[in-house]
């Protein structure tokens, strides 16, 4: 099964507009709702206008960028290939 991959960038790291520190142009603003974590890798879950969404990050990255719940960051989504599947 294909995956869209996420990454998460906090909202400030954007905020000088058109000077993007990333390649990637699809940015979903939102609010971190939920963080759960193991040693290794952190699952944090987004609260955004399209619904929610979740991206997996490494447990380091989630403690280098300081996230916690209640900030404001963007999911940034690359994706080479995405796959439909009928209910």
């Amino acid at each position: 099964m294909d995956h869209v991959r996420f990454s998460i960038a906090l909202e400030a790291d954007h905020a000088q507009g058109p000077g993007m520190s990333q390649s990637i142009r699809n940015r979903i603003p939102g609010t971190i709702r939920e963080i759960t974590s193991d040693p290794v890798l952190s699952e944090v879950v987004l609260d955004t206008t399209i619904g929610p969404v979740a991206a997996v990050i490494t447990t380091r990255s989630l403690k280098e960028l300081g996230l916690k719940v209640g900030d404001s960051v963007y999911g940034l989504v690359k994706a080479t290939n995405v796959s439909i599947e009928k209910d």
